[in-house]
């Protein structure tokens, strides 16, 4: 079985760091949502991430109830 964290990660590719940057296009956008599809295809470009960095990042956010689904939209439950 694959370790989520192990010392040998890429910190820049944790799933704590891949979801504060999920978070900040979240709050870059007015309707405080994305879709899935726009942030794989802007984390790609800026950070050159996977898809497994990616569901690990959207992962640790929804366990902590930061975030919640309707497809295909990430929605924020943060309040401002």
């Amino acid at each position: 079985m694959a370790n989520l964290v192990s010392k040998n990660e890429n910190l820049e590719k944790s799933a704590p760091v891949i979801g504060a940057e999920i978070l900040k296009l979240i709050n870059a956008s007015e309707s405080r949502m994305i879709s899935i599809f726009d942030a794989a295809r802007s984390l790609r470009k800026s950070n050159k991430i996977g898809a497994k960095s990616l569901y690990y990042g959207i992962l640790f956010l929804y366990t902590l109830d930061i975030i919640e689904f309707d497809e295909p939209y990430i929605i924020s439950n943060a309040e401002d």
